[in-house]
């Protein structure tokens, strides 16, 4: 796989409005496009009343009780890492978002590899193809690779994708399901 090439402008915004919560070897990575608003405004990932990651996490098996945003920084204890393709923006909608620059990129990559996580999931078809250029990705396991990670899609744990209901819960399971099977095999 090309190491998340894009044709955009070369640029990095400013400081980030949510660092990274991100170490070596942990069992996923969840790569977001931006925070929202109420993300930006609290300082933790996938806040605001209509975000259900912390909820699918749970309901998926990956935490033992419900996290609350302000929880963000114990998810390192679940071997589960949080990362953005825009950490400077504030993101109403992900297709009002510009393409990806190289720089966006290279270090989105950089930090995934150093990371190394068993898989890296892309939250929405929409920020699987901002940081593969894939055009028409599938939900779950990706064919390539991502260095040694397996790449997978889960449907956007935003609001907007309340649509896709019991669909989106049985991703995440798969994914964990796809965790579990991996740790099972891997010596890590």
């Amino acid at each position: 796989m090309p190491c998340l090439t894009s044709e955009a402008p070369d640029h990095l915004p400013g400081r980030a409005l949510l660092p990274d919560i991100l170490a070596p070897g942990l069992d996923v990575v969840f790569v977001g496009a931006a925070p929202s608003m109420a993300a930006a405004m609290s300082g933790h990932y996938y806040d605001g009343p209509r975000n259900r990651f912390w909820l699918l996490l749970h309901q998926a098996g990956f935490t033992p009780q419900r996290l609350e945003p302000v929880q963000d920084r114990s998810i390192l204890q679940y071997r589960i890492g949080l990362t953005a393709v825009f950490p400077s923006l504030i993101s109403t909608a992900n297709s009002l978002l510009p393409e990806p620059g190289p720089d966006h990129l290279r270090d989105l990559c950089a930090k995934l590899m150093d990371a190394a996580p068993l898989v890296v999931c892309y939250n929405g078809k929409d920020v699987c193809r901002m940081c593969t250029g894939e055009t028409r990705p599938d939900w779950g396991t990706m064919p390539e690779r991502f260095g040694s990670s397996v790449q997978f899609v889960v449907p956007s744990s935003s609001g907007r994708a309340d649509r896709l209901g019991a669909d989106r819960l049985l991703l995440y399971r798969d994914l964990r399901e796809l965790v579990d099977r991996i740790r099972s095999a891997s010596p890590r």
